[in-house]
């Protein structure tokens, strides 16, 4: 595979043109790209306070099954004696 031919214009105005549509496609492309970021990133953060409300909920059930069994396992304890 060769190197790509040169672009070859007619006149300095259709060079101009070419650049500035090729850099009006690029800015445009990296502004979607930019807002594509943002609503990932805020996706991101949304989903994130969701796992940790989740996990806080999760934390919370642990601890009082945690202190159920306890207090269950006393209650088996003093019908043992």
């Amino acid at each position: 595979m060769g190197e790509p031919e040169p672009l070859k214009f007619v006149s300095l105005e259709e060079e101009v043109d070419y650049w500035k549509e090729q850099a009006a496609k690029r800015q445009q492309r990296a502004e979607e790209v930019q807002e594509e970021l943002q609503e990932f990133q805020q996706m991101s953060r949304d989903y994130e306070v969701e796992l940790e409300t989740e996990l806080k909920q999760c934390e919370t059930q642990n601890r009082e099954l945690v202190t159920q069994n306890n207090r269950l396992h006393m209650e088996l304890e003093n019908y043992k004696v």
